[in-house]
């Protein structure tokens, strides 16, 4: 059977020789041609023994050339086809091509052979009533392989026998009028919904299936409304893949939002909003600051007006962290200025009602110091002081830095670098000097800033001094000591006598200048 077998892939190259030398030169195409592997091994010997000349055994065979000879003619033969471009009807001469073409004909008369037969099969099947689902196995379109939605090949939708089974499917249909079947259910024996949605976007990007792939996209929705499946669900399957930025403008978005509406009638005891799916696929944060974005484009500004609205109003009755919220509303990201902006009033109303609501209070410093960190929050109190609406705000949130920075044991000359010398706008530059011992020590600054002790960040400095003395009596710190470790005897020589000619710090002018003799 094995000789049989190879003289039949002999003939077949012979076959394609001839139509090469039909066509007077015209070569054509052929990539790689070897022999047929068999499923398993066949040991030499047995094939010789197969080959033998025996008269009088079943299995023999007439004399013939050996396997080596065979297999040498048929290479001879295979390396006539040379690799060359396919040939075109202008590459024949006229008078070889009804030659030519009379070579092709059993070639093409067994592909319609073949499609005769499968259209046979097929009706035969619409005759005996066979459901669409059965004949998908049949043509064993269930067995397909690991989906790969990068190209069509890698869906059942680039499945030869795919086509054939959508036509059963029409004329299944077109005989049953009334126990038409979708596709859908059969299809989704293969795929999961979310994989069925990758499929059909991928098949809608070619215009063989994109047809095809827009009808059972539409059977795929009215599946889900059938099913009652909620915007939430059906928004992860229409989003799968699509960012955030330019979601109000996405086609799958606005059909989504149809989605929504239909949903709405179809449930009126249930409806759902727009909003909280939007929000739970990709982060109240991200969502927000999209609308912002949106609301800046006329032909988004009102859906995207509306939607923030919604979110608005979910996060405020959400009793979800003032953090959270913060966040949400992008406020992280406002900046210096951040005490003056509407959405930080609308926040700062929600935190006030947060704490009257629950037992564990949240402080207004506690988001904002997260995010901005403790000079970006001296920043916004700098800021915040220059604008009369925002004054009182400013100061309640520098006192709870303030008493941020007691309860954390930050020492009061810390304390001083960070509320004076590295303020917001100040013009000190810090130094750092190594010891001998490999530690860091600052550099005495041999100027004091006009007006230092005339100043609110001196003023909240000594508070903090006087309760950190309190709180901290086994660790009392001198105003003088720190004064003498920061800056130079010239530098606070002039500080004092500028002092002295100021009414409002003639007095602790002299306390330094006293504490100063005594250190």
């Amino acid at each position: 059977m094995h000789f049989i077998y190879r003289v039949v892939l002999v003939l077949a190259a012979f076959a394609l020789f001839k139509v090469d030398s039909i066509s007077a030169g015209v070569t054509f195409n052929v990539e790689h041609l070897t022999i047929p592997r068999f499923t398993r091994p066949v040991e030499e010997n047995l094939i010789k023994r197969q080959l033998r000349v025996m008269d009088d055994n079943e299995r023999g065979f007439p004399s013939g050339p050996s396997l080596e000879k065979i297999e040498a003619m048929f290479q001879s033969l295979t390396n006539k086809i040379t690799t060359k471009s396919k040939p075109s009807q202008r590459d024949v001469p006229d008078e070889k091509l009804p030659q030519l073409l009379g070579a092709a004909k059993p070639v093409n008369k067994a592909v319609e052979a073949a499609g005769r037969l499968k259209t046979l099969q097929t009706q035969k099947w619409l005759d005996e009533g066979k459901s669409t689902q059965e004949v998908f196995q049949l043509l064993e379109l269930n067995k397909f392989m690991v989906p790969n939605f990068k190209k069509i090949e890698g869906t059942v939708f680039g499945l030869p026998d795919f086509n054939t089974w959508v036509n059963y499917v029409d004329d299944f249909n077109a005989k049953n009028p009334t126990k038409k079947e979708s596709m859908i259910p059969t299809l989704r024996t293969i795929y999961s919904d979310e994989g069925l949605t990758r499929a059909l976007e991928l098949a809608k990007t070619y215009s063989t299936t994109n047809a095809l792939a827009t009808k059972l996209r539409k059977e795929q929705i009215q599946r889900w409304l059938d099913d009652a499946q909620t915007p939430k669900y059906v928004f992860e399957m229409f989003m799968i893949d699509d960012k955030v930025d330019g979601l109000l403008t996405n086609p799958r978005f606005i059909a989504w939002t149809k989605y929504v509406d239909d949903f709405n009638l179809q449930n009126p005891t249930s409806r759902a909003s727009m909003e909280p799916p939007i929000a739970a696929h990709y982060g109240d944060d991200a969502v927000f600051a999209m609308l912002e974005a949106a609301k800046k484009v006329q032909l988004t500004e009102n859906v995207a007006s509306r939607l923030q609205a919604e979110q608005i109003k979910r996060l405020l009755n959400s009793n979800r962290s003032p953090e959270y919220v913060f966040k949400a509303f992008n406020l992280h990201e406002t900046g210096d200025n951040l005490l003056s902006t509407p959405m930080f009033k609308t926040w700062f109303n929600y935190l006030e009602s947060f704490n009257k609501k629950n037992t564990d209070k949240e402080t207004l410093l506690a988001p904002i110091h997260r995010y901005y960190h403790d000079h970006g929050v001296a920043k916004i109190v700098a800021e915040g002081m220059k604008n009369p609406s925002t004054v009182e705000l400013s100061k309640q949130l520098q006192i709870q830095r303030y008493k941020r920075w007691l309860h954390a044991e930050r020492p009061p000359r810390d304390a001083f670098n960070t509320f004076i010398l590295e303020k917001p706008g100040a013009d000190v530059i810090i130094r750092y000097n190594e010891r001998l011992d490999g530690k860091l020590y600052q550099v005495r600054l041999n100027k004091v800033s006009d007006g230092l002790l005339s100043s609110p960040e001196f003023q909240l400095w000594s508070k903090y001094l006087d309760d950190w003395n309190t709180k901290y009596p086994d660790q009392k710190q001198s105003m003088a000591k720190i004064f003498q470790a920061l800056f130079t005897e010239d530098a606070l020589a002039k500080m004092i006598m500028a002092a002295r000619n100021n009414p409002s710090t003639q007095k602790i002018a002299s306390l330094l200048e006293n504490a100063f003799a005594k250190v």
